[in-house]
């Protein structure tokens, strides 16, 4: 799903995107002539690999999700949750696959390995 930026006007638009097992809900409003704020939950669920153990395991996850999208470069470096488009249009399929890639670099440990305390020694 795309939206044009110069289709937000000054009232907040509510978003509700879901794909797979991914989903944002929440709302966009107008900053300035070039921004838009992303108030949003954003929740998955998802396969990963525990970094400890190497098993597969399914984790689901839910946290806010606040994002100044822009259209084109962001000179100001001071915001830290920037999202920048240059087509003119938010990619909410961009947006998911980011939070996606976010999750899976993360460590990631099983439930397993979340509660052990032993040292981990595993040779090769």
């Amino acid at each position: 799903m795309q939206i044009a930026f110069n289709k937000i006007r000054n009232a907040q638009i509510d978003i509700d995107y879901s794909k797979d097992e991914s989903n944002i809900l929440g709302h966009l409003e107008r900053i300035n002539k070039d921004s838009v704020k992303l108030e949003a939950n954003f929740s998955t669920k998802v396969m990963l690999t525990c970094n400890r153990c190497g098993k597969e395991f399914e984790k689901e996850i839910s946290y806010p999700l606040n994002l100044l999208l822009t259209d084109g470069a962001y000179s100001d470096k001071d915001e830290i949750d920037i999202v920048e488009f240059f087509e003119g249009k938010i990619d909410f399929d961009y947006l998911l696959k980011s939070e996606l890639s976010l999750i899976e670099g993360d460590y990631n440990y099983c439930d397993e390995c979340k509660e052990s305390d032993e040292d981990f020694e595993m040779e090769f």
